[in-house]
């Protein structure tokens, strides 16, 4: 059989057709979330190309159930992470704690009749009103008769004043001296003392006669007279709501001492890499100095936080992070709260609640981590990292464009 084209002749035999024009499978339609997730990353692209950013940002976001990245710029250079770094702390205190442990302040018996011991146990949330109360307790047990050496014993920390790569100026300012006993809230190079002080006060008020004494040990099985207990929760709840520093940096060494590890800074350091790895989160490469983010040797990257912000959102254990009162919520609570200037003008004011984020803040360093609920319902976790900030602006304007970027990921066009 022939063919005629163009009058010519031609065998049927011989008339092919392209495979890989007709056998080219016909792509499959994207689906809602798909649709939603491709404009996320459209616009982020376009959007974090700004001046008020710099030239060191760096963003990743994951869909939080499978782990797929959505978007990623720069996401594994590794930038300092001022307060972001509470949320690795978080996930280090709460794998290795549950969050229903208490850390506890006692007054114990001296090994004399006429001394008391104010004994630390790490506990970040002691208040004044807290070492009152027990004050009150003791002196049910003293005769007022007599007078009492009042000693202190804060052994259980050790390590130096400063936080590696911290500038002198921090303590007294923005963090403490790291003790073991301390008020919340106390930001001095002695707040060891002055917890003693209050305490002793305290005492005086209720009719003893109290001598403060110097540094001092119970014996063992020392009577307990007074004691207050703060939980896990308690503490990592106000690290990650008010950003609060002295909590970070007990709950650094508390880790290090519930794995067998000093203490110390370099404790600090090793327990939370180990704790990191067997949550199936490599460190390597980061350089995780403190707990607060203070550090300006600290490093890590917008993808190794996305990813502990994910593995929080994803496991009941640290199911605390999400409480009420813990991870600030956009324009409504925390560090993120509107008076603070945070998801109150547009176009971040419409993800205002959507998001659920920790902070962070150095004076060349803007950080925001945490969970955007995107236009398709579904979780995902993000981090944005900017490292020295374009000085002509002020932080706040940085701040908003990072706000920005997260509303972008709720459906905020």
């Amino acid at each position: 059989m022939t063919a005629v084209a163009a009058g010519l002749v031609v065998p049927l035999a011989t008339i092919t057709c392209t495979p890989s024009v007709l056998a080219r499978p016909m792509p499959m339609p994207l689906d809602e979330s798909q649709i939603a997730e491709q404009r996320i990353a459209d616009l982020l692209d376009k959007r974090i190309d700004n001046k008020i950013l710099g030239k060191e940002v760096s963003m990743v976001v994951l869909d939080a159930e499978s782990g797929r990245v959505i978007f990623d710029r720069a996401g594994s250079n590794k930038q300092l992470s001022a307060s972001t770094m509470k949320v690795i702390t978080a996930v280090n205190t709460l794998a290795t704690f549950a969050p229903q442990d208490t850390f506890s302040t006692r007054v114990l018996a001296g090994k004399r009749s006429n001394q008391v011991v104010l004994t630390c146990g790490g506990d970040p949330m002691l208040t004044g009103d807290d070492l009152r109360a027990m004050a009150r307790q003791t002196a049910q047990e003293l005769d007022n008769g007599n007078t009492v050496t009042l000693l202190i014993d804060d052994s259980r920390f050790r390590g130096g004043v400063r936080g590696p790569g911290w500038p002198k100026e921090y303590v007294s300012s923005v963090a403490a001296r790291v003790s073991c006993l301390a008020q919340l809230g106390d930001y001095s190079a002695t707040p060891s003392r002055n917890a003693a002080r209050v305490f002793a006060k305290a005492l005086r008020k209720q009719g003893i006669k109290v001598r403060l004494g110097g540094s001092g040990a119970a014996a063992a099985g020392a009577k307990v007279l007074a004691e207050r207990s703060h939980t896990v929760a308690q503490a990592v709840d106000r690290m990650l709501l008010e950003s609060e520093n002295n909590i970070a940096e007990v709950l650094y060494r508390q880790v290090a001492l519930k794995r067998g590890l000093p203490a110390t800074w370099a404790g600090g350091r090793r327990a939370a890499q180990a704790t990191l790895q067997e949550l199936g989160l490599s460190p390597d490469g980061m350089r995780l100095m403190d707990g607060s983010g203070l550090s300006r040797r600290d490093r890590v990257t917008a993808r190794f936080l996305a990813e502990v912000i994910r593995l929080s959102r994803t496991n009941p254990r640290f199911a605390t992070m999400y409480d009420a009162n813990a991870m600030p919520r956009a324009g409504m609570t925390g560090t993120l709260a509107a008076k603070y200037g945070r998801f109150n003008t547009s176009p971040s004011s419409c993800a205002k609640g959507e998001i659920r984020a920790k902070t962070g803040t150095l004076f060349d360093t803007i950080g925001l981590t945490g969970i955007a609920k995107g236009e398709d319902g579904k979780d995902k976790a993000f981090a944005i990292l900017v490292n020295d900030r374009p000085r002509r602006f002020i932080p706040l304007t940085t701040r908003r464009a990072v706000d920005k970027l997260a509303s972008t990921i709720t459906g905020c066009w």
